[in-house]
């Protein structure tokens, strides 16, 4: 099941990576889902409908600090 969104939120990111070496959740497990552009390509899965929300995605989702520290770092924020 898909869900809503905005697909030019999703659209924005480049993947160029700039954001990585910011996020803590990142840093520290070194996996591409606990990354800004990982989160934004699992909610581009989601909203196609190719990923359940529950599970791995869920969890990679909320694993998200919030501090932001990627919107300095991105080149179309």
């Amino acid at each position: 099941m898909a869900f809503d969104l905005d697909r030019a939120l999703l659209d924005e990111c480049v993947h160029c990576g700039f954001c990585l070496p910011t996020c803590p959740t990142y840093v520290i497990s070194g996996d591409e889902a606990e990354s800004p552009r990982g989160r934004i390509y699992l909610m581009d899965l989601a909203t196609r409908g190719d990923a359940p929300v529950a599970g791995a995605v869920t969890q990679h989702l909320d694993s998200c600090l919030g501090c932001l520290a990627c919107v300095p770092a991105c080149p179309r924020a």
